[in-house]
């Protein structure tokens, strides 16, 4: 779990350059300033994007790039020469990329190679080609006029359907020239537009454009399942409510450890609460990692060849087996158009093209469903985060060396996790343990009728986690997922008022190796166990209150970055109203945590004051006044000649002077809230320090009186000391430390190895008892079975209690004890027995009594438990 080092640095916090970043140079109006996330937008919010260690933020609807490792740089120099004062000092550390967008920015999306910046507006959708960072690293800091090229400008309009998911495909080909990038409308339409700068008409018209609401009903592969044009009818479905884009995300990033149908599938979540795959999605040509093609290969022809041997039980899946062979097949023949050498980090890639058979367009699959056991169904959702499973290894090096076998890494399961936020802040995590694999449509057939396909499925959810605070859950809450830089199985949720940090890395360790394991014997009873503890780790990163909003906007994070680089260390960053909002963290350690709520403390241990970020200004407080451009802005051109001359009293003086107050009033009401939350939080201060002296004082008591010697009376002599009795406490708690640590490690060595563990007998025979007794116990069985249960305990302890008297009586008409040399009395009636014996079974008869107790109440107990359970 990574723990946080320090807050925002100093050098983006005020008063250095680097906070200027994201300060906004325009007349910020309480009243009349839009939000980035305004009343009647229902969207992310992604205005930050990273290439390397730059950045780019939007502020003021002006797109603004910076480097932090040069910030970073120049501020430790400023630092070591605070004497000498140049011109560097003043000048402005970022550039300004203008970019002829109307409309507010929503989402920034930078290619793969960082040669493109994909610019999501409202309706719109703007390709702006990105310079070199040495370009914008230069001495001038004059706005840079970029190269931009609009999306489809008869396709994203403004009244058209807004685009909800612009991703740059994992497997598209770049260049300095061109890529591949896939749109997803809020209506449910997919396209993928292979981008050329030499070919304009890339910019106009997709490559491949897809309908999901028609795909979903579509029975042949000839029919058209393209998206209606603009302005025609498209008439009404109810799939037009059950199908309403969230969010899509795809299943891989295109490497090589993955499973090859990963990255060409596309996740696409609806925020109802169904999902859809569309597998495989490719562009007409497509970068085909070294192990996808044998990967696939060594999936489906020992899969068809055994499905050909009973072809009439498994018809359907061996019509789709045959589909994947025929496509993979046009893949083997194909000569490669370019071979993509390796480099340091990246494997050699072929370039191929996208095969013609069966279709170009896959089939839609699913839906897939979470069932969270509530009675609402509707869980308005509102991101996707998939991380794709790993590659089956074993099959694809079946027969080669070990030595060349593919090392898949740790920290990867060969399951499909997806992850969904919803718009109460919580986040599900799922499992999809069958895959997801190419399917197409049939081909139509004469004089023949097929109705739709639809075979949904139900995902395995694992945990439900809570995100944000009750007291932050509004309706204009959006979660959004960032990737972490050291796990695939660690991710932030960026929400309104935090940043928090969740983790399933030691969790899925744990998971990958039960599923790994050769003994199957109690796996699902350990499956069980695993889903049903905790699996995420959660901890919150950077909390922002609301002091830092504006007047009555709408207050709401944009999705943080996470940066890990030698120079800037574990970074994550943020930003709203001004202020960037960061977090330095320390390498993960995976470890336990709680919930968001305050762990309530014992009355005896003193309590622990929050760690809470810096004070940041709020913007209010630095920005003009906003009477000084009043007569620009709200007074008419015709009666600016007025003011020169004296006062009258007139219906236009009157409105002259309203429109004033209006705006003087909201200026300085949110100066009032700004200096009342500085006030609030000095007199929190005070408090804090108080209770810090009352806890140093009391633990400079428990000083006095540890260092005390205790005297004979046994009583402590204040002022004197004992360092033979100091150091009699220190090493036994340091032997008590070893103790606890040793005990410690022996239990976690033993939980580890109980992974793959197989049952012994004895462990075997106690789930056995246990589930005939809660079966015994159940709820649903009728009342007789229980009746008979109890009367066998009763029955068992009257047996007991008879034994006991029994013993009892036994013992009381043995006469006195003897010697042993005296013989026992002539004139007894019953045979003469050695008393050696007597005793002897008189002591088997009270063990046996005292065994049958022991059993007694132990099954006694065990019962209680279970009825308990029950």
């Amino acid at each position: 779990m990574p723990k946080v080092i320090s807050y925002t640095p100093p050098w983006l916090s005020r008063p250095s350059l680097g906070a200027s970043l994201f300060a906004s140079k325009t007349h910020k109006d309480p009243g009349n300033l839009k939000s980035f996330k305004d009343a009647g937008y229902e969207g992310p919010s992604r205005t930050l994007a990273r290439r390397g260690n730059e950045v780019f933020t939007v502020v003021d609807n002006q797109i603004r790039w910076s480097s932090l490792t040069r910030l970073k740089d120049e501020w430790q120099q400023r630092e070591r020469s605070k004497d000498s004062k140049t011109a560097a000092d003043r000048q402005v550390p970022y550039r300004t990329l203008l970019v002829p967008t109307y409309e507010q920015i929503r989402q920034l999306i930078p290619s793969p190679n960082g040669a493109f910046l994909a610019i999501v507006a409202d309706h719109t959708v703007f390709i702006a080609v990105l310079p070199g960072p040495s370009h914008l690293s230069s001495t001038d800091t004059a706005p840079i006029r970029v190269k931009v090229y609009q999306l489809g400008p008869t396709t994203h309009v403004i009244p058209e359907s807004p685009v909800v998911s612009a991703l740059w495909h994992p497997l598209g080909v770049y260049s300095t020239l061109g890529g591949c990038l896939v749109t997803v409308t809020e209506d449910a339409a997919v396209r993928v537009w292979e981008l050329d700068r030499n070919n304009h008409w890339s910019f106009d018209r997709p490559t491949l454009a897809i309908d999901l609401r028609k795909l979903i009903d579509g029975t042949s592969s000839n029919q058209d399942f393209a998206p209606s044009g603009f302005g025609k009818n498209k008439g009404f479905s109810a799939d037009y409510v059950d199908m309403e884009v969230a969010s899509a995300r795809f299943g891989g990033v295109g490497s090589e450890k993955e499973d090859a149908w990963a990255a060409m599938t596309l996740w696409v979540a609806m925020r109802p609460g169904d999902l859809y795959a569309l597998c495989p999605l490719l562009p007409s040509k497509w970068r085909a990692p070294s192990a996808a093609v044998p990967s696939l290969s060594a999936a489906i022809i020992p899969k068809m060849a055994a499905l050909e041997e009973d072809p009439l039980d498994h018809e359907d899946e061996l019509t789709a087996c045959r589909q994947q062979y025929e496509w993979l097949t046009e893949i083997d023949k194909q000569e490669p158009l370019q071979i993509i050498p390796g480099s340091g980090t990246e494997p050699a890639s072929e370039i191929l093209g996208r095969p013609s058979t069966p279709s170009a367009i896959p089939r839609l699959q699913g839906p897939f469903r979470v069932d969270t056991g509530d009675e609402i169904d509707d869980l308005d959702l509102c991101d996707i985060l998939v991380v794709a499973a790993k590659a089956d290894t074993d099959a694809l090096m079946m027969g080669e060396d070990e030595e060349l076998a593919l090392d898949a890494g740790d920290d990867k399961v060969s399951a499909t996790l997806i992850c969904l936020s919803s718009r109460s802040g919580r986040v599900y995590v799922c499992l999809e343990l069958d895959g997801v694999e190419g399917q197409w449509l049939p081909k139509a057939k004469k004089n023949a009728f097929q109705a739709p396909i639809s075979d949904g499925s139900d995902l395995l959810m694992v945990e439900a986690l809570d995100t944000v605070k009750k007291e932050h859950r509004s309706a204009d809450t959006w979660p959004v997922f960032s990737p972490d830089a050291h796990s695939r199985y660690n991710f932030f949720v960026t929400t309104s008022h935090s940043v928090v940090f969740v983790s399933l890395a030691s969790w899925i360790q744990r998971l990958e190796a039960e599923l790994q394991s050769d003994d199957t014997a109690g796996s699902g009873f350990r499956l069980q166990i695993l889903c049903e503890g905790n699996a995420a780790v959660l901890e919150p990163i950077i909390q922002v209150e609301d002091a830092h909003s504006s007047g009555s906007q709408p207050f709401h994070l944009p999705a943080s970055l996470v940066y890990h680089d030698y120079d800037l260390g574990y970074l994550v960053l943020t930003s709203h109203a001004s202020n960037p909002f960061a977090a330095v963290l320390k390498e993960p350690d995976y470890f336990p945590s709680f919930s968001l709520e305050s762990n309530t403390q014992s009355s005896g241990s003193p309590t622990i004051p929050p760690h809470r970020p810096p004070y940041q200004v709020p913007s209010i407080l630095y920005s003009d006044s906003p009477l000084e451009f009043f007569v620009d802005k709200h007074v008419p051109h015709r009666y600016r000649s007025s003011l020169r001359e004296p006062v009258l009293l007139s219906p236009a003086t009157l409105d002259l002077i309203a429109a004033a107050h209006r705006i003087l009033s909201a200026h300085t009401n949110a100066l009032e809230r700004a200096a009342s939350d500085l006030f609030r939080r000095c007199e929190r201060l005070q408090g804090e320090l108080r209770d810090q002296l009352g806890q140093i004082s009391d633990v400079a008591d428990r000083i006095k009186g540890v260092s005390s010697e205790i005297g004979e009376d046994g009583e402590r002599r204040v002022g004197s000391k004992s360092s033979t009795v100091l150091d009699k406490r220190l090493q036994a708690a340091k032997d008590k430390q070893t103790e606890l640590v040793g005990r410690y490690e022996a239990l976690r060595n033993k939980v580890l190895k109980s992974g793959g563990r197989p049952l012994s007998e004895k462990e075997s025979s106690w789930i056995a008892e246990v589930e005939t007794l809660s079966e015994s116990f159940d709820n649903t069985r009728k009342g007789g079975e229980r009746q008979r249960i109890s009367q066998r305990l009763e029955e068992v302890k009257e047996i007991a209690s008879e034994l006991l008297t029994e013993a009892k009586s036994v013992a009381a008409k043995i006469p006195a004890t003897q010697e042993p040399s005296s013989p026992a009395s002539p004139t007894s009636a019953q045979p003469r027995v050695p008393q050696r014996l007597q005793r002897a079974k008189i002591a088997d008869a009270m063990k046996m009594v005292e065994r049958e107790s022991a059993v007694i109440e132990s099954i006694t107990a065990r019962l209680a438990r279970l009825n308990a359970s029950v």
